[in-house]
């Protein structure tokens, strides 16, 4: 079996692992409360997946985490640690509905991409300041980005008081995304929308690149190694901000999708912690494009179940929380243990 297979075989294997875990200690927590645990995993995927209407709302959640996580996953492929998101975020959303509420004669075909463009353009310049600071530099790109998030959400949070605020009502808001710059549903009855087949063809996309193409080399090797790709040719500081920059980019569009798919309007703390959680997406999906769009769609499903499971169960949504921490901690401590039996297991087998 080759060696990339069998890495890929451990860390789903890793990954089962730590969700079992998880899930375990988890339940210990919701005995203590007097709940049944198999009853309250019963009604968290029952309303995760159980009805076309369930399982497009899990879908919905899992959308911008998918979009952000790619972003992410990229960034931290080469070596530059994108903690920005949450703010990349907020300034794409507030981009497209900058497009997306003005221009109501402009034909759908260009409304929307319009719209999806300047989310990207707003993402990625809001995360090439810190690249850009991180390259030349020298500044520690966690700060600035962590830094950046406060001036980028709050800054989306005076605009919808001020000028980008809905005349028509007194409430924080923008004015509706009009008909042309919003995305398509996929399935009656729910907000299920074409962001969705976005997700996925940007999954794709990214992962040929990352895996088929010099460029996708020079990133995973300057993340690797920066001295050693220095010393092959590579520009690192180049690989480094324009990761940087893409990795923005996609986390802006990551608000465009909810902005243009289903809420149709920017609202004030219009999506907490997403850029957040889009950090442990990435993670679970082993910052591969194809695992971090399966690890968006597992935590989509369970914010969906959760809500489920907090009507028929009564226990409280924050479970779910506790769950994705424990996983990603599990994840993080049992894939050193998995590289390590890799490699013993690798050289049994060359013996």
């Amino acid at each position: 079996m080759g060696v990339k297979i069998q890495d890929t075989l451990n860390y789903l294997l890793v990954a089962l692992l730590a969700i079992i875990v998880a899930l375990g200690l988890s339940s210990l927590i919701l005995i203590w409360q007097g709940s049944n645990p198999w009853q309250a995993y019963a009604a968290l995927f029952a309303g995760a997946f159980i009805g076309m209407g369930n399982l497009g709302a899990s879908l919905v959640l899992a959308l911008p985490l998918m979009l952000a996580g790619l972003g992410i996953a990229l960034a931290f492929r080469a070596g530059i640690f994108n903690i920005g998101a949450e703010g990349q975020l907020y300034l794409g959303a507030m981009a497209a509905t900058i497009v997306g509420s003005r221009y109501p004669g402009l034909p759908f075909g260009i409304h929307l991409p319009l719209a999806l463009a300047a989310s990207c353009a707003a993402g990625g310049l809001w995360a090439f300041i810190p690249g850009y600071l991180k390259v030349r530099r020298g500044f520690n790109e966690v700060i600035t980005t962590i830094l950046l998030n406060y001036i980028g959400v709050y800054f989306v949070d005076y605009s919808v008081n001020s000028f980008l605020k809905d005349p028509a009502t007194f409430a924080p808001q923008s004015p509706p995304i009009t008909a042309t710059a919003r995305l398509p549903k996929l399935l009656a009855g729910t907000e299920l929308n074409a962001g969705l087949f976005l997700g996925l063809l940007v999954a794709v996309i990214l992962f040929i690149v990352l895996y088929k193409t010099d460029w996708g080399f020079q990133v995973r090797a300057v993340g690797s190694n920066p001295e050693a790709g220095r010393t092959a040719g590579m520009n690192a500081g180049k690989t480094l901000l324009v990761t940087m920059v893409v990795s923005g980019a996609l986390a802006g569009l990551a608000g465009a999708v909810q902005i243009l798919g289903y809420q149709n309007i920017l609202l004030q703390d219009f999506s907490p912690n997403t850029g957040y959680d889009a950090i442990a997406v990435a993670l679970l999906g082993n910052l591969n494009p194809l695992g971090t769009v399966a690890a968006a769609i597992f935590f989509g499903a369970l914010r969906n179940g959760a809500n489920t499971m907090q009507i028929l169960m009564g226990i409280p949504v924050t479970i779910v929380y506790i769950i994705q921490a424990i996983i990603i901690v599990c994840v993080l401590a049992f894939s050193k243990l998995k590289i390590r039996l890799i490699n013993f297991k690798l050289r049994e087998g060359v013996q």
